[in-house]
């Protein structure tokens, strides 16, 4: 017989909130083990007095059967002194050490208790908060860690007799499933009306097929289960149905929900949320649905059908018309008819639909009985999510827009907007980081010990912070733009509850050059209070350590980082950049030629005024002719401002961005004028060279005049001297965009070529918001391949501001080792 020992094993990881010590007991039992598992603040200890083989083959079934949200990152093995144990036991959960903790995100419902969702017999049947170990809401209202049932919002419902059975019973999969409910002990659905509706049930306008599919009918005074939903949902079927907008809180926060199909209702939603143009997310109750309404490639279904439950930027297909307008009012089953055409108020200019599926019961439900629902974030233009019952009836009560409010009285802790997401380059990119991803870390390789801890604010624009222990780097959900008070308010709410929740101390702050933004700020005040050192990194750097971070990439890269601002080492705008970058440290290669702009900042949201500003750059320096413009253009009442600004020197910057350029070209090919939203111009402009692909146009050849490597070299004048010929000649405009999209990329290529000559690099990084563009991304990433570049991209973060957090953070790591 072989000798017994026994071993600690900690593990690293998702362990927190995902069944895993009932997994290891379960193991245990199977394998005939004895011994105990703990939570220590994030992490898992099991203890186990055994042979070697068998705790060996324990390990093994461990790794390979461990529950599919869990994920292990380190396993150490500790040999103990001997210990005998009666049994296998799980302990009660101890706050633990300094240890770097992981909490896994929000989880959205699994199979299992969907199937119980829609079963009669079963006693969650039509449940709409229904969850089990491996599903439901975690880092939305978790208080602190260990992730138990005391520390989160769930302590307010106490187990009824049915749950606390599951909840102690080693063998059902709700075994310590800290979110378990049931329609006894709730949470439960409830909803208010707006004044303007009357509140008596006869009020309902539903017949009785419809009554009896969400069991309205004998709800009065029956008190079964799966009855006490009924009336809400009623409520909100009647509502969306009949052209109504309603709130409906979510995991994250608050949803303004109405119907894709009627145009009134979405116009509605507009005026209500003051979005003039930018297209509203549509939530579908399976793939199915998605593919009457949008194209879809086998890694976009995979995305869209993952835990996370992310919004799928997905290509629209042309939408069927009925008598040349959008379907009226009609009952449930007529609404649920997919086929019907989702109007043009939906997403109006964009040739994209945010597509989702729904990630808790109460949204199956709904979806159920409507069909296809447009489910957006309950907020006002560009304040943060609505989470609170208090703020939303106020709103209700000061809005006609909103009929209703159907919440529930689990608090919320955390606010997380839906995730964005795509697929680009036969892979998932991230676009905004939020539910379902937040606050799992990113693994940033370096030599730092736990004792490391790093703040890095990221930026004004969709702002996320990073704070960092050793090699983990946890990121906060997004922001949105850091414009308002309430948006600052919040950051720095949830900056605080992160470094409590991970117990993290930052040794180091890290924030953006701009000494405008409200992130730098903050955190010479942030460094100034704790006695830390401060680290200002230029923006365009970050963006370009965050690829580098994603991917643990050493030596040096060539970065080539193009957005619409950000704040140069010289003082002047920078956005077309290449840089040269290793470590915590860069080199400035090329950018494009400085063009004064006017309005600094501001002059994003104008982009004929981009256009003037290169036209008058372009005319001064004799590159082009002011009687060879178009008519129109020589015409403008809107010249002699910005001549006057340009000439005197008027709120003036220097710019190299890429951005503008995007916009300076839609604006002067007739494709956009203004951004109503943020990179509207250039997503218009990429519109018009979609459309000139699809229809096999060729494009107006152009391309930028390229001088050595070095700063500045790359010259745009022979760019608008093509386009200004090719609207004099009366060319389609798709094929101005296209051929400028090619030139773009050409450019990238020549000046990467031009770049590893002298350098000797051969890893390239493409990252910054202008690269959200896929047309330019792919032609960009097939060129560069083609020259036998490796080339990377952003993954977990955006390539948009959202992740430069994780670029500072990257750089403050390195920074704090060569201090060391």
């Amino acid at each position: 017989m072989k000798e017994t020992k026994t071993v600690k094993i900690k593990i690293w990881g998702i362990v927190q909130g995902v069944g895993f010590r009932p997994f290891v007991a379960k193991l245990a039992d199977r394998f005939g083990m004895k011994g105990e598992v703990l939570n220590i603040g994030g992490l898992v200890d099991i203890v186990l007095s055994d042979t070697p083989d068998r705790i060996e083959a324990f390990l093994e079934a461990l790794k390979k059967e461990k529950p599919v949200p869990a994920e292990i990152v380190h396993i150490n093995i500790l040999e103990l002194p001997y210990r005998d144990f009666e049994s296998f036991v799980i302990l009660d959960s101890d706050e633990g050490d300094d240890e770097a903790a992981m909490i896994p995100a929000d989880l959205s419902i699994c199979p299992d208790c969907l199937a119980e969702l829609q079963e009669e017999r079963n006693p969650r049947f039509q449940h709409p908060f229904i969850s089990c170990m491996v599903c439901g809401p975690r880092y939305t209202i978790i208080d602190k860690i260990p992730y138990d049932r005391e520390n989160t919002s769930m302590m307010d419902f106490p187990m009824c007799e049915f749950c606390y059975g599951e909840y102690t019973n080693r063998h059902d999969r709700r075994y310590h499933a800290q979110t378990i409910s049931c329609h006894e002990c709730g949470p439960m659905l409830e909803y208010r009306l707006s004044g303007d509706y009357p509140t008596e049930s006869s009020s309902l306008k539903v017949s009785r097929q419809e009554a009896a599919a969400i069991g309205l009918i004998g709800w009065k005074g029956s008190g079964t289960d799966a009855q006490k939903n009924a009336e809400p949902l009623a409520w909100a079927m009647n509502l969306i149905l009949n052209g109504s907008i309603i709130a409906l809180k979510g995991v994250g926060g608050y949803y303004f929900v109405c119907s894709p199909f009627r145009e009134d209702a979405v116009k509605m939603l507009r005026n209500l949320k003051i979005r003039e143009e930018k297209p509203f997310a549509v939530m579908f109750q399976n793939i199915e649905e998605i593919k009457n309404h949008c194209s879809m490639s086998e890694e976009e279904e995979r995305l869209l059908l993952s835990s996370a439950k992310p919004i799928v930027l997905l290509e629209r297909k042309q939408e069927r018309k009925e008598n040349g307008k959008a379907p009226g009012s009609g009952t449930a089953a007529q609404w649920a008819d997919t086929d019907k055409s989702i109007c043009e108020e939906v997403y109006r200019s964009s040739r994209f639909i945010g597509a989702f599926l729904p990630s808790m019961g109460l949204q199956h439900m709904l979806l159920e009985l409507c069909g296809p629902l447009i489910m957006t974030s309950a907020n006002l233009s560009d304040m943060p999510i609505i989470k609170d019952e208090e703020e939303m009836f106020a709103l209700m009560a000061s809005n006609p827009n909103l009929a209703g409010v159907f919440y529930n009285e689990r608090k919320i802790r955390i606010r997380l907007d839906d995730s964005v997401a795509r697929i680009i380059d036969g892979q998932p990119q991230m676009i905004r980081r939020s539910k379902g991803y937040a606050p799992v870390p990113l693994y940033i390789a370096n030599k730092l010990s736990k004792h490391k801890m790093i703040f890095a604010a990221g930026g004004q624009l969709k702002s996320s912070f990073a704070l960092s222990k050793g090699p983990f780097s946890y990121v906060s959900q997004y922001f949105g733009d850091l414009d308002s008070k309430e948006a600052c308010d919040l950051y720095q709410e949830n900056l605080d509850r992160m470094k409590e929740l991970f117990r993290i101390r930052p040794n180091l702050a890290v924030c953006d050059l701009h000494p405008l933004y409200f992130t730098t700020k903050f955190t010479e005040e942030y460094a100034s209070r704790h006695n830390i050192p401060i680290l200002k990194v230029q923006h365009h750097h970050a963006h370009v350590a965050s690829v580098m971070a994603e991917h643990h990439l050493k030596g040096t890269v060539i970065g080539i980082s193009f957005d619409g601002t950000g704040y140069g080492t010289d003082g002047n705008v920078w956005g077309g950049e290449f840089l040269l970058c290793e470590g915590a440290g860069f080199d400035r290669l090329g950018h494009l030629d400085y063009v004064r702009m006017v309005g600094g900042d501001t002059s994003m949201k104008e982009g004929f005024k981009s256009s003037m500003c290169y036209l008058y750059h372009h005319i001064q320096r004799g590159e082009l002719q002011w009687e060879d413009l178009p008519q129109v253009w020589q015409e403008d009442p809107r010249w002699p401002m910005v001549k006057g600004a340009l000439e005197h020197g008027i709120n003036t910057i220097e710019s190299s961005s890429m951005g503008r350029l995007f916009d300076a070209v839609a604006a002067l090919s007739g494709i956009q004028q203004v951004n109503r939203y943020e990179g509207e111009c250039a997503i218009m402009l990429e519109n018009e060279a979609a459309s000139a692909l699809q229809r096999g146009l060729e494009p107006v050849p152009m391309s930028f005049a390229i001088g050595e490597a070095g700063p500045g070299g790359i010259d745009s004048a022979p760019i608008f001297r093509s386009i200004v010929k090719a609207l004099r000649e009366g060319i389609d405009k798709g094929r101005i965009a296209l051929g400028f999209h090619d030139a773009v990329a050409e450019m990238i290529r020549m000046k990467c070529i031009g770049i590893r000559k002298e350098k000797g690099t051969n890893e390239a990084a493409l990252t910054g918001g202008v690269f959200q563009n896929k047309i330019l991304m792919e032609k960009t990433l097939h060129l560069l391949r083609k020259e036998g570049f490796q080339v990377y991209y952003n993954i977990s973060v955006g390539p948009n501001d959202g992740g430069i957090c994780v670029g500072q953070n990257y750089i403050g790591m390195h920074y704090m080792e060569n201090k060391a």
